[in-house]
């Protein structure tokens, strides 16, 4: 299988609430988490410097993990990745999700 949005590393910006993220494609962004944090309660533990610095990636590239439970799917990500980067997502890849690819 294959997906444009797994991920193949994560280390956490240092000094920031931010991750830099490798994807499946080879590409590498740094993605802001602050908002996010801000945004939504469940996250706001993520706040702790200790906690988000022990980011890393989940069983098979689907999600970033942190203690207690937390996490973040991939394709989030990648949509603020390409998002905070001034790319276009494309929809096609965000809908269609991570399925096996045929040789081309």
């Amino acid at each position: 299988m294959t997906c444009e949005a797994r991920i193949n590393s994560v280390k956490p910006v240092p000094g920031q609430r931010a991750l830099q993220v490798e994807f499946a494609n080879g590409k590498r962004y740094d993605v802001d988490l602050q908002a996010h944090i801000r945004q939504f309660s469940v996250l706001k533990p993520l706040d702790d410097p200790s906690l988000f610095g022990t980011a890393q990636v989940g069983e098979r590239g689907f999600d970033v993990r942190w203690g207690d439970g937390l996490e973040l799917a991939a394709v989030t990500l990648h949509r603020l990745a390409l998002e905070q980067a001034g790319e276009v997502a494309n929809p096609r890849h965000l809908s269609a999700g991570c399925r096996a690819t045929s040789p081309r």
